[in-house]
């Protein structure tokens, strides 16, 4: 039997998985019943699973020099949901609302398939099951300082998308996410009443003419053939109609692909922040921490899993999607090894499956986690017979 036909006959045990797991979501860095159900589940397995990265689990499946490294993300969101499947998440204001129940079912599924083949596999698959994905400075580094890497050749991973149908498999060569940054600023005025302006300095005044001008960084300092966002999510200041606040504050976040162009607008927002301010007779304070870099995906790994995902889903499986601008702590370990991140297809309208992650409806089509497993214990078994060359 091939290890389509297997992976397929354990979708039972996989939607199993994934339902308890999203029944009991848990946040970032406290995945602790999480953690104790995947020591349980890979035990039960013939495997010795070991605790890392606080809560985090690893497990080697196989001998010998080398190897693959396979990374599934375990942690939820704190986000009430608002779906009424009968395995919706028992815990209030936390959800599995971005596929790592799906992720951590798939990983468990391909340590149920590979597990059985452990004394004929050419080196050794180590898989990762990784806490805190969704919460920087995320899990990975963590992982990483404990060693999961030690020993290692290549790193596998993937992510469910919903904008991708059931049944396709996405691939990126190069920048597959962005640069994902935040910043804060505060600007310190003086306070007084709405009816004196002369007597203070006002701060919502130079936070709005800083809101606009941010904007101008990337238009006017990026070349319009890179992508590149600065978005400021909040502003807050003022208790009252008639009072002039003393001070304001600006949330936001910035987006890259590119290296330079990630300094260049840390410099020039730092640059503007002090001199829109001081126009105001305000100061101002630039507040910027460098988020998960980008993913960058390997060519020649990349090209390989290409080829895995056309043998299993015909030509029409794969797709070459656009690269996304969000953030993902993957990168990590694509720093350290060569290797790639695939985007899985589980949008699926018949069963709901339409919404975007992080929406408090989301959910995903469960045909998709034995083509995950598949996938992903096929191209690993690639890579180890790549280390054996």
């Amino acid at each position: 039997m091939s290890l389509v036909e297997e992976a397929q006959q354990l979708k039972p045990q996989l939607v199993q998985w994934r339902r308890h797991l999203h029944q009991f979501p848990e946040l970032s860095f406290h995945e602790v019943e999480t953690q104790q159900y995947l020591l349980d589940a890979l035990s039960a397995m013939g495997l010795s699973p070991k605790p890392i990265g606080k809560t985090g689990v690893a497990v080697d499946i196989g001998q010998g020099q080398g190897g693959v490294a396979i990374r599934a993300d375990i942690d939820a969101l704190p986000l009430q949901e608002e779906s009424e499947h009968p395995f919706r998440s028992q815990r209030p204001g936390v959800m599995h609302a971005c596929g790592h129940d799906g992720h951590t079912a798939i990983l468990l599924g391909v340590a149920k398939l590979l597990s059985a083949q452990a004394e004929t596999l050419p080196g050794r698959i180590r898989l990762m099951f990784q806490p805190a994905e969704e919460l920087m400075p995320g899990g990975a580094k963590l992982l990483i300082a404990d060693g999961v890497l030690e020993d290692m050749d290549r790193v596998l991973g993937l992510h469910l998308a919903s904008d991708l149908p059931t049944g396709v498999v996405g691939t990126i060569v190069g920048p597959a996410t962005a640069n994902a940054d935040r910043f804060t600023i505060e600007i310190e005025g003086r306070g007084g009443h709405g009816s004196q302006p002369e007597r203070t300095i006002d701060p919502i005044v130079a936070a709005a003419e800083l809101v606009l001008s941010l904007q101008s960084i990337v238009s006017r300092n990026i070349s319009p053939r890179h992508s590149a966002v600065v978005t400021v999510g909040t502003l807050e200041s003022g208790s009252n109609f008639n009072i002039i606040a003393p001070r304001a504050r600006l949330t936001g976040t910035v987006r890259t692909f590119d290296a330079q162009d990630r300094h260049l607008i840390e410099e020039r927002m730092a640059a503007l922040v002090t001199h829109v301010s001081e126009a105001h007779g305000a100061e101002g304070r630039l507040d910027y921490i460098q988020g998960y870099p980008s993913v960058i995906n390997s060519r020649a790994e990349t090209e390989l899993a290409e080829h895995v995902i056309t043998r299993i889903l015909g030509a029409n499986g794969l797709a070459h999607p656009e690269p996304l601008m969000a953030g993902e702590d993957f990168s990590y370990y694509l720093e350290e090894l060569p290797g790639t991140f695939l985007n899985l297809g589980c949008g699926n309208p018949s069963v709901g499956a339409t919404y975007p992650h992080h929406h408090p409806k989301f959910t995903l089509d469960e045909d998709a986690l034995p083509i995950g497993v598949s996938i992903l214990a096929s191209l690993a078994l690639e890579f180890l017979m790549l280390g054996q060359s």
